[in-house]
């Protein structure tokens, strides 16, 4: 398989028409489009924020499901406090 790369304008109709190199043989091909990417910072960060939400809400639904899971601050530090105490150093 052969690569051969054309740059072409993209109109508005979304029709394109390919003039292929003479060396190009007749018969099945795959055509590939590749385009630059055009960021639209309204939409990108829009998709962000429903992202971060959507993780913020996954994260509430599983603190509800699961309130014997939550420790408190002082409980975090007691666990962390005893842990550093079974180290022994050599």
């Amino acid at each position: 398989m052969h690569a051969h790369k054309l740059t072409v304008q993209v109109p508005k109709s979304r029709r394109v028409e390919l003039n292929l190199p003479e060396e190009v043989p007749e018969g099945e091909a795959e055509i590939i489009v590749l385009t630059q990417e055009q960021r639209s910072s309204p939409s990108v960060e829009t998709a962000g924020n429903e992202r971060l939400l959507a993780a913020c809400r996954a994260i509430d639904a599983w603190r509800e499901e699961n309130p014997d899971r939550l420790l408190s601050r002082g409980q975090v530090d007691a666990a962390l406090a005893a842990e550093r105490d079974s180290w022994v150093e050599p």
